[in-house]
């Protein structure tokens, strides 16, 4: 069971299965746009594989909506809805602040230069 690969860890993934995941991953993005972004500013942003939160936190998601969907109850379907969805969407938003990604110009990562500079003085 400890060498079964976990779709929800993409980057743990072999070869084929990360592959199928980052192209699973892409049309639940395409899924959640359509079904649930109703303001532009409320969507996952196209350039979603280049920001490690949000790659990381969205097959989570994904496998949870998966479960909730083939739960046998409406249980699991709530708590996604109540909880792991809006959840996922805050943390999203609060972390892309008010970078351009959100209005589809990609942005690269704003404290790269605090974070090479903490690098660089750590001993």
């Amino acid at each position: 069971m400890a060498d079964l690969e976990r779709p929800w860890e993409p980057a743990g993934c072999s070869g084929e299965l990360s592959t199928a995941v980052w192209s699973w991953c892409d049309d639940v993005v395409a899924w959640i746009n359509h079904e649930y972004a109703w303001r532009p500013a409320q969507m996952v942003p196209a350039c979603w594989p280049h920001h490690a939160h949000i790659a990381r936190e969205l097959p989570v998601l994904a496998v949870l909506r998966w479960e909730a969907e083939n739960a046998a109850g409406p249980q699991l379907m709530e708590e996604w809805n109540r909880y792991a969805f809006p959840m996922f969407c805050d943390r999203m938003a609060q972390r892309l602040g008010e970078s351009t990604c959100r209005t589809g110009r990609h942005q690269d990562w704003p404290a790269e230069s605090r974070y090479t500079a903490f690098l660089d003085a750590s001993p």
